[in-house]
C-alpha cells in the first residue's frame, strides 16, 4: 500500500511539474505578443547629440559609421517639435551622422512564439518614420529579415527609403508601415537601419519610432 502510494504522489508530483512547465511556457510566448519587441526604437534609452559635431550611440543597437542619437530642435537644421513626425515623439531621434553611409541593426529572437508561427497563427506589424533634411536626398530605409534557427532567411520586407519628394521637401519624417504573417520556420528578426548621404557633409537619413508587434490570429 506504501509503495502504491508512493508511485501515486510521484506521477501527481510529475504531472504538476508538466503543467507548470506549461503554464511558464505559455505566459513567454503571451509576452510577445501586442508590444514592441525592437529595443530602444526611439532613441530615448540614452542621451542624444545637441549638434551635428557629436555622436551618441543609442544603447541596443550594434552601429556602424557615425550612427547617432541626436536631440529634436538641435542646432544644424535637425527636424524639431513643430516638424513632420510621430505625435508621440520623446526627446530624440536617429541620424547617420558625419559619414556616408551609417547602419544600426539589432537581433529578436522569436523562439517564444515558434509554435504559434509553425501553424501560420502570427502576424506582424512593422513600423517606422523615416525622413530627411530640406530638399536633400539624404535618406534612411529599414530592412527586416527573418531567419530560421540555422540563421537562413525565410523572408523579408523593407520600408523607404524615404527621399526629399516624399517629404515635400520638408525637414521631418514620413510614417511608413506593413503587415504580414511571420513567414513559417522564423526564429528571429534582424532589424537594420542604414542612413546614406546623398549631399552636403552630414549624413542627414533620419529615423524614429521603430516598431515591430507580433498578435496572434
Amino acid at each position: 500500500m506504501k509503495r502504491f502510494a508512493g508511485r501515486a504522489a510521484a506521477v501527481v508530483a510529475a504531472l504538476g511539474i508538466f503543467v507548470a512547465a506549461g503554464a511558464a511556457n505559455n505566459a513567454l510566448a503571451a509576452g510577445v505578443y501586442g508590444s514592441n519587441l525592437v529595443v530602444n526604437g526611439n532613441a530615448e534609452a540614452g542621451p542624444g547629440s545637441p549638434d551635428s559635431g557629436h555622436v551618441m550611440k543609442p544603447p541596443g543597437w550594434t552601429t556602424t559609421g557615425e550612427f547617432t542619437a541626436v536631440q529634436y530642435g538641435a542646432s544644424g537644421g535637425f527636424p524639431d517639435k513643430k516638424s513632420p513626425g510621430p505625435a508621440d515623439r520623446g526627446k530624440n531621434f536617429f541620424a547617420g551622422g558625419n559619414v556616408a553611409v551609417s547602419t544600426a541593426s539589432q537581433t529578436i529572437s522569436l523562439a517564444a512564439a515558434a509554435s504559434d508561427i509553425a501553424a501560420g497563427k502570427v502576424t506582424y506589424k512593422f513600423s517606422a518614420w523615416l525622413g530627411g533634411f530640406e530638399s536633400q536626398d539624404d535618406n534612411a530605409k529599414i530592412m527586416l529579415i527573418f531567419k530560421d534557427a540555422a540563421g537562413a532567411s525565410v523572408g523579408q520586407v523593407q520600408l523607404g527609403p524615404v527621399l526629399a519628394a516624399d517629404r515635400k521637401s520638408l525637414t521631418g519624417f514620413v510614417s511608413k508601415t506593413t503587415t504580414d504573417t511571420v513567414p513559417k520556420g522564423a526564429s528571429s528578426a534582424t532589424i537594420t537601419l542604414t542612413m546614406t548621404r546623398a549631399s552636403g557633409s552630414y549624413n542627414d537619413g533620419e529615423a524614429d519610432d521603430v516598431s515591430l508587434v507580433l498578435t496572434k490570429s
